[in-house]
């Protein structure tokens, strides 16, 4: 189950931030705690935190994992490495670096720590990576929108990290946020395409155009390949078809909305359309296969299992 921890003190809260060692100056006062919750595995932990009184803070990078912050509040003051934070940014502090953090009241974020072994692991299946050497703001992409949703969503219910297939996805999405750009991987002089790069620019073309979809001619268009190879490429790297693949990324990204929709305010049908499904009878019955249960059981319950 998740952790929560509410400390008064900064000493206190700087242990409950996963992976990190965070030394903690109270720079302020506050009637309010810190507060902290951490959810995950050896793989990937989750910390979701909320400043309820200002501090500076000092924290060196094991050189055995990343980590990606996500500024989900951020008042006027608050400051990393000599940025100014702002809502929706999205840092990553590379392994064996440091930082220095000006956190005010009200100041939010969440902070995903990843061993460097598991964002090889899920690497090795997918793509090359390029693994930064310092901390950097990221600049928007749609690797990063995809990236930033999955953890928006593992914030809401940190109960999500228990889960592994939703965990796998935030590596593989962490991953994608680190690959090498594919215009720079392209092959030269008519070199063929390996898997992975195909399978990789099929995903890109995919939440770049919001085709949640596509067909099998569309992917192979956009990819620079014929169908064979494409229906070959996914088969040897993710062990499914592309129809299928994205078939069941559809669904998992259906089961998300629904998962973190207000009940009374929105429902399935909407959330659907939204993601472009039509044949909703369909999609309905490959939900309860997939997931054992009907898309509008979901919305109703509001599973902490996001």
């Amino acid at each position: 189950m998740p952790v929560e921890i509410e400390a008064y003190e900064a000493e206190e809260f700087a242990t409950a931030i996963a992976g990190l060692d965070v030394e903690y100056v109270r720079t302020g006062g506050g009637d309010n705690p810190c507060r902290m919750t951490v959810a995950g595995s050896v793989d990937a932990q989750l910390s979701i935190g909320s400043m309820g009184f200002s501090a500076a803070s000092r924290s060196e990078i094991p050189s055995d994992v990343g980590v990606f912050a996500l500024i989900t509040a951020a008042p006027l003051g608050g400051r990393y490495c000599g940025v100014d934070l702002s809502v929706g940014q999205l840092f990553f502090y590379a392994p064996a670096t440091s930082f220095f953090g000006v956190e005010t009241i009200g100041l939010d974020a969440s902070i995903l720590t990843i061993p460097t072994a598991s964002i090889q692991r899920v690497a090795d299946r997918l793509v090359d990576t390029a693994m930064f050497r310092s901390v950097e703001p990221l600049a928007p992409s749609p690797a990063v929108e995809q990236f930033t949703s999955l953890v928006r969503c593992a914030s809401a219910r940190p109960a999500y990290m228990l889960d592994s297939h939703r965990r796998e996805r935030i590596l593989e999405a962490a991953v994608g946020v680190m690959a090498v750009d594919s215009a720079s991987a392209r092959p030269a002089g008519g070199r063929r395409l390996d898997n992975r790069t195909i399978v990789l620019r099929s995903i890109e073309y995919v939440e770049t155009t919001r085709t949640w979809q596509p067909t099998v001619g569309e992917l192979r268009r956009a990819v620079g390949t014929s169908e064979s190879r494409l229906r070959q490429a996914f088969v040897d790297v993710l062990r499914m078809p592309p129809t299928k693949y994205f078939q069941h990324r559809l669904l998992s990204r259906l089961r998300d909305e629904l998962l973190l929709a207000d009940p009374t305010e929105s429902s399935v049908t909407r959330i659907a359309g939204s993601l472009g499904i039509t044949e909703f009878g369909r999609a309905s019955g490959r939900y309860k296969n997939t997931f054992g249960e009907l898309p509008r059981t979901t919305l109703r319950r509001r599973s902490s299992h996001c």
